[in-house]
C-alpha cells in the first residue's frame, strides 16, 4: 500500500492488495510512485482511503486509467478511514465492465513507430479539494482499451487495462467535479508483466541455490557381521566396501564434470 499525506492506495487481485516495488516520493509534488505485476486476465480494483482528519472541505479521489480519466468518487466529510473502492467503468448509465488485466495488440503498421505510450501500462488515483459542479450520463467517461504497441518499439508495455464482465446498476448520474489547486495527493501505480519486473531487477531475484562441493554418502546397510565371523564374511564385506569406493569415486568425478549453466537475462526498458 501507498501512503502519502493522510491517505493511503492500492490495488487489490483476487480481493488482495498487489505487492509494490521500488517506491519513490516526491513532497513537492505530493506524489508516491511504485511498480506492481499485472496478469493478463486477472481483473482488478483500486481503492484509496481517508485517514486524514475530519474537515469541511469537499475531497474526493478520481481514478485515471493509462492516461484516461475514468471517475471518481466523494469521501464521506465525517466517516473516519473512509475507504473508496473502483472496480468497474460505466459504458452506459446501466451497465457497467470490470476492470482486467489485458494483453496489447502489437502491430507493423508505421504510425505507431514514435506514438507515445508514457501513459500506458499506468493506473493514477488523485486526491482533491472539489467544488461540485452539475450531474452528466455516466457513459461519456467511456475508456479506450484498444491499444496499439509497434513490434519494434523498445518500450516494454506488453499489458493495458481492458473491460471485463459486464453488470446492471440501477440507473446512475454522475457529477461534475472540478480540482481546486494541486491535488491533495497522487499516487501512481507502474504495472508491468511479472518477468519484466525481474529481469529489470525490480522484483528481486531469489538466491540461487548453490551445489554441494561434496555428497556425504552414508552406507544405510545392517551391520550384523558378529564377532568371530569366518574369513569368508570378512572377503564379502571387503569386496562391497570396494565396490562402493568405487561407486563414490564415479559419483564425485560425474559431479566435478558438470558445468553450471550461463544465465542471459534482458534488461528492458520500463520506462
Amino acid at each position: 500500500m501507498l501512503k502519502l499525506q493522510g491517505y493511503t492506495a492500492w490495488i487489490s487481485v483476487d480481493g488482495q492488495p498487489l505487492d509494490i516495488y521500488a517506491v519513490e516520493t516526491s513532497l513537492a509534488t505530493n506524489e508516491v510512485t511504485c511498480w506492481i505485476p499485472s496478469e493478463a486476465g486477472k481483473e482488478f480494483s483500486v481503492h484509496c482511503q481517508n485517514n486524514s482528519a475530519p474537515g469541511l472541505d469537499t475531497i474526493g479521489a478520481f481514478v485515471f486509467i493509462d492516461g484516461q480519466g475514468c471517475h471518481g468518487s466523494l469521501f464521506e466529510r465525517w466517516n473516519v478511514n473512509h475507504t473508496v473502492k473502483f472496480s468497474h467503468a460505466f459504458v452506459s448509465d446501466r451497465i457497467t465492465k470490470s476492470f482486467v488485466f489485458s494483453n496489447v495488440r502489437l502491430t507493423d503498421e508505421d504510425e505507431f513507430v514514435d506514438a507515445s505510450s508514457a501513459d500506458l501500462g499506468q493506473i493514477q488515483v488523485r486526491v482533491c479539494k472539489l467544488m461540485l459542479g452539475e450531474y452528466y450520463n455516466p457513459a461519456q467517461n467511456q475508456l479506450q482499451t484498444e491499444h496499439k504497441v509497434h513490434e519494434r518499439s523498445k518500450k516494454a508495455v506488453t499489458h493495458c487495462v481492458g473491460l471485463g464482465e459486464e453488470t446492471m446498476v440501477p440507473q446512475t448520474m454522475l457529477r461534475k467535479s472540478q480540482c481546486i489547486g494541486q491535488p491533495l495527493a497522487k499516487f501512481t501505480f507502474k504495472y508491468r508483466d511479472r518477468n519484466l519486473l525481474k529481469a529489470n531487477g525490480i522484483i528481486p531475484m531469489p538466491a540461487l541455490l548453490k551445489r554441494k562441493a561434496s555428497q556425504e554418502i552414508i552406507d544405510l546397510t545392517v551391520n550384523d557381521v558378529q564377532a568371530g565371523s569366518s574369513r569368508s564374511n570378512d572377503l564379502v564385506r571387503g569386496e562391497h566396501d570396494s565396490q562402493k569406493t568405487k561407486e563414490t569415486e564415479r559419483k564425485s568425478k560425474k559431479v566435478k564434470q558438470e558445468q553450471k549453466p550461463s544465465v542471459f537475462v534482458e534488461v528492458i526498458d520500463l520506462t
